[in-house]
């Protein structure tokens, strides 16, 4: 839920959902998801340097086949995205 607050703009409500779900989880620090939705925040404070650099704390999974909509994808576009057009369209799935 708090990665669709900040993909359609409610800020608080995303920070406080992924805060909330970190402590439900046990958490002391983010992990790939949480990166993720911080990210998204970010990008909607029009934060660009900060959320790349969130975006790239989303680590690739350690199995070899990727899952399509995964965290790590989703972070990976978000990333190509802010980096220009030549890194967004070699982000997309395939």
């Amino acid at each position: 839920m708090a990665a669709v607050y900040a993909e359609i703009g409610k800020i608080s409500e995303a920070r406080e959902m992924i805060l909330k779900a970190m402590d439900e989880w046990g958490l002391e620090e983010p992990n790939e998801t949480c990166w993720y939705i911080f990210g998204r925040i970010a990008e909607q404070y029009g934060m660009t340097d900060a959320a790349m650099a969130t975006y790239r704390r989303v680590e690739r999974p350690d199995f070899d086949w990727e899952i399509p909509g995964s965290t790590y994808q989703l972070a990976a576009r978000q990333l190509a995205a802010l980096q220009g057009p030549a890194k967004a369209a070699a982000a997309r799935p395939r």
